[in-house]
């Protein structure tokens, strides 16, 4: 089943990407974003874009590190550390970069129009969801800055174990519990409790919206570096033991309706209307949300892997061609919805139209742009370390995953 390319996780890595832009294309049409001064805000508001927000929200990102994880393992053993270093580099500084320069700017052009239509004068003063802001700003890319940080993390961590475990004793057992784990079913488990026991004792923790996001500064937030960190981690143990995949296919349809089961109970507990602010749970019921809320994470970033693994193992040229494009897209699409939010938030329709019309329109420029400006030109050669040929076929390509 297993050969030199993971397409099934390709095309996870394509669905965590792009799930993103379908998140913040709601946005604007959660209800309480205009009373929360989000600059964007429309007339229209919805409580299913909130709860699809909601459940979308929890698994996203720590879905992403988890790829992230396993392909950085693969990409290590495959050209060495100190290849792999630069490569890091080159593959995700330079576009973290790159983004802060010439992109973060322009996200400010939509939210000046969007407090226009509200009245509202001035640059737009945003609340990150931590409790002393700090810059610099990363905007959408502090995933790349945490994911930076989280490289060098492993390579110390790994250069530790290394030197200390020479004779391999420790990685092997650390192998056969990880295996034991998830062929008992209780990966979730184990790795959601860390994030779970952070969060629970985190006082400034917005619960609605999740882990917290390190949306500022340079240090990220607690929360941040161990929810997404075990999810990196836990990629780059599955990729010490590829098996392990056919495993978690196995299990693929238990874990997703124990993520379900939990996903409609912390979305009991918190409510469907979007909270962007602390506020007080009891103790039991904070535990409760708290416990439901990473276990649904885990779950339902084990049931989608199984899945895909699963379902979508055979080459395809389509889930192929996302993969590659998925980068690209999710680095620039934040100012062309923003856009396309603040045109249409006065306009005397539906949210369902507005939504769907920001939706498409959003995703075909942006395959547009990928497939004219980026894939076949020096741009496609910085973002996936090549260039494509315009007409080329991309089902034997090698892997450009910037995970």
């Amino acid at each position: 089943m297993l050969a030199d390319r993971f397409h099934s996780l390709d095309a996870v890595r394509a669905f965590a990407l792009l799930s993103g832009i379908a998140l913040h294309a709601a946005m604007s049409f959660m209800p309480g974003m205009r009373e929360g001064n989000w600059p964007i805000s429309d007339d229209s508001t919805s409580l299913a874009l909130s709860g699809g927000f909601f459940v979308i929200h929890i698994f996203r990102m720590c879905l992403f590190y988890a790829i992230a994880g396993f392909f950085a393992h693969l990409l290590l053993h495959r050209i060495g550390t100190s290849s792999f270093m630069k490569n890091r580099l080159r593959r995700i500084a330079l576009p973290l970069l790159a983004g802060l320069v010439l992109i973060a700017p322009t996200l400010l052009v939509p939210f000046i129009w969007g407090r226009s239509q509200l009245g509202i004068s001035g640059l737009p003063t945003l609340q990150p969801p931590i409790p002393d802001p700090q810059m610099p700003p990363w905007a959408h890319f502090w995933f790349l800055y945490l994911l930076l940080q989280l490289y060098a993390l492993i390579l110390v961590v790994r250069w530790t174990i290394l030197g200390a475990d020479r004779g391999g004793r420790l990685r092997a057992a650390l192998d056969r519990g990880f295996a034991w784990l998830i062929a008992n079913r209780l990966a979730s488990v184990a790795f959601a409790a860390p994030t779970a026991l952070i969060l629970y004792f985190t006082p400034w923790w917005q619960m609605w919206t999740g882990i917290p996001t390190p949306i500022m500064g340079l240090v990220p937030n607690g929360p941040a570096v161990i929810g997404f960190g075990s999810a990196f981690v836990f990629g780059w143990l599955l990729h010490r033991q590829t098996n392990l995949l056919d495993t978690l296919q196995r299990h693929w349809l238990a874990h997703l309706a124990v993520a379900a089961i939990a996903s409609a109970i912390a979305l009991w507990l918190v409510g469907v209307h979007p909270k962007f602010y602390v506020f007080p749970l009891p103790p039991v019921e904070r535990a409760g949300y708290t416990i439901a809320y990473n276990l649904a994470c885990w779950c339902w970033m084990l049931g989608l892997m199984g899945a895909a693994v699963r379902y979508l193992s055979r080459p395809s040229a389509t889930w192929r061609y996302l993969a590659d494009a998925s980068f690209f897209m999710y680095i620039v699409h934040l100012t062309i919805v923003n856009t396309l939010q603040a045109w249409v938030m006065r306009w005397p329709l539906h949210w369902s139209v507005k939504y769907v019309f920001v939706l498409a329109v959003a995703f075909a420029l942006l395959l547009l742009m990928y497939h004219y400006l980026v894939r076949s030109t020096f741009v496609g050669q910085f973002l996936n370390g090549r260039r494509y040929p315009r007409n080329a076929s991309v089902t034997s390509a090698p892997s450009t995953s910037p995970g």
